[in-house]
C-alpha cells in the first residue's frame, strides 16, 4: 500500500512540473521574434542542445534501469 502511495505523489509531482513548465513557456511561445542576423546564431545550437539534452535523459533512464530495476526484479539486495 505504501509503494502504491508513494508512486501516486511522485507521479503528481511530475505531473505538476510538466504542466508547470508549459504554463511558463507559454508567453515564450506567443511572441514573434524577427529572424534577423543576431538570432542566427540559434539555428545551429538549438540542434546541438536539443540533443545533448535527449542523450541526457536517456543516459539517466538506462542508468536507474540498470542500478535500480534490474537488481530489483533478479532479486538482488537494493539499498533504498
Amino acid at each position: 500500500m505504501m509503494n502504491r502511495m508513494h508512486a501516486s505523489r511522485v507521479a503528481r509531482a511530475a505531473f505538476l512540473a510538466a504542466v508547470t513548465i508549459i504554463v511558463v513557456a507559454t508567453p515564450a511561445a506567443a511572441t514573434t521574434v524577427i529572424a534577423d542576423a543576431k538570432y542566427q546564431w540559434y539555428y545551429w545550437l538549438a540542434p546541438i542542445l536539443m540533443l545533448s539534452f535527449i542523450g541526457l535523459v536517456l543516459q539517466m533512464c538506462g542508468g536507474y534501469i540498470k542500478k535500480v530495476l534490474l537488481p530489483k526484479y533478479r532479486g538482488k539486495r537494493v539499498d533504498e
